[in-house]
């Protein structure tokens, strides 16, 4: 690479160790910032200085966010014929602000209902829409069923 940057003494040629006399740091190497300590997991923590604000990128550039995956239980509820319910479900972390990947109920269904969608309806709180679409009425699971969920966290 030949870009340079005049003034400061900013060229070097390997990665920057910083916090090595604690017991973590900070490495930045050529294009990433890593944590790092003798621990087997050391987090990492970008903040701001007093009440100013963290901007990564640029307005125009995409950032990632984590993916959570868990399971969880509900039960479907009674439904008339041709009829739509909801039921709810716990999932650890998620907000409102969340977007849910997946909400996979797999074979675990004993009846025909469908299950429409999935939306966080608050912290830690999964909604789900079931549709019944059949012409006789379906009586609530007892036992409750495990949905596998998928969301991504953007906080």
């Amino acid at each position: 690479m030949e870009y340079r940057l005049s003034g400061e003494a900013t060229h070097f040629g390997k990665g920057i160790a910083a916090g090595v006399d604690g017991t973590v740091g900070t490495l930045l190497t050529s294009n990433a910032l890593q944590a790092i300590g003798d621990a087997a997991a050391v987090d990492l923590y970008i903040a701001p200085k007093g009440t100013g604000k963290v901007f990564i990128g640029s307005p125009g550039s995409t950032v990632s966010a984590q993916t959570v995956s868990g399971q969880s239980t509900t039960t479907i509820p009674n439904m008339p014929a041709n009829s739509q319910a909801v039921s709810t479900m716990a999932a650890a972390g998620i907000s409102t602000g969340d977007m849910i990947i997946c909400a996979d109920p797999r074979d675990a269904l004993s009846t025909g209902v469908t299950l429409s969608r999935a939306y966080p309806s608050g912290a830690n709180e999964i909604t789900l829409v079931w549709i019944n679409c059949h012409a006789s009425s379906i009586a609530a699971e007892s036992t409750g069923i495990t949905i596998r969920w998928a969301y991504l966290d953007r906080t």
